[in-house]
């Protein structure tokens, strides 16, 4: 990226979409797909600095569930598998922590098979995702190998000491529900976690085995948006 491109993205991004919105009660623009970041924004009673955790962040501004809160101060760390995804995240995002980093549910010292298609939001380490997308006509760039970390991994090594995570949102393609199955819940308990889930109508939201886990861990659902469920832990 040359500077001429830099400095148009800085002066698009930071300097004339803050002049159009976020300074009045009635008047905050959700970047999120389904307006995520709004039920966010509620729940966590539009506090003005709080921690966020992105897995599979994809773009620092569009179709974020973060960037809202960028904008209102807070920070976070931003983690996409993408090769060369976090240039534009250190560009319009310097406050995070970006990370290249391909996160898997178990870490098994191999480096992982990471799926590219033209259109990136099917990116995917899922094979079973991957063959989805080729089925309906998406298409396929690349295969290409990376390492694989654990969301814990990545925790142990780049979550500030004493930071409280104020919400988590997922979206890795097809790998959202192992993840979370894979956290290591005694020791990183987010306020609030977003991730995807295809649901079926006749399907019953109680009986969803990743919700039926998360509430062993104090964890409700308080709404559903789009493909995104959202889930509440009350902190004592």
């Amino acid at each position: 990226m040359n500077i001429l491109q830099s400095f148009i993205l800085k002066f698009r991004f930071l300097v004339w979409a803050k002049l159009k919105a976020n300074f009045y009660p009635s008047f905050n623009i959700s970047h999120s797909q389904f307006g995520e970041d709004m039920l966010v924004r509620a729940l966590t009673r539009d506090i003005k600095n709080g921690f966020y955790i992105e897995i599979g962040a994809h773009h620092p501004v569009y179709i974020s569930n973060t960037y809202h809160f960028y904008c209102k101060g807070w920070k976070g760390i931003n983690i996409d598998a993408i090769p060369g995804s976090m240039d534009i995240f250190n560009i319009l995002r310097p406050r995070d922590i970006n990370l290249e980093a391909c996160i898997v549910p178990l870490n098994n010292s191999n480096k992982i098979k990471f799926f590219m298609f033209e259109q990136s939001a099917f990116n995917t380490c899922d094979p079973d995702m991957a063959q989805q997308a080729l089925s309906k006509g998406n298409k396929f760039l690349k295969e290409v190998m990376l390492p694989g970390f654990t969301i814990t991994e990545i925790l142990d090594s780049y979550l500030p000491k004493q930071t409280k995570i104020d919400f988590m949102s997922i979206d890795v393609e097809g790998l959202d529900e192992q993840i979370l199955m894979s956290n290591d819940w005694e020791r990183y308990q987010p306020k609030i976690i977003i991730f995807e889930k295809h649901l079926t109508k006749e399907q019953e939201f109680t009986k969803i085995p990743i919700i039926e886990y998360l509430a062993s861990f104090g964890y409700e659902l308080v709404g559903k948006l789009g493909f995104s469920l959202i889930l509440m832990r009350e902190i004592e």
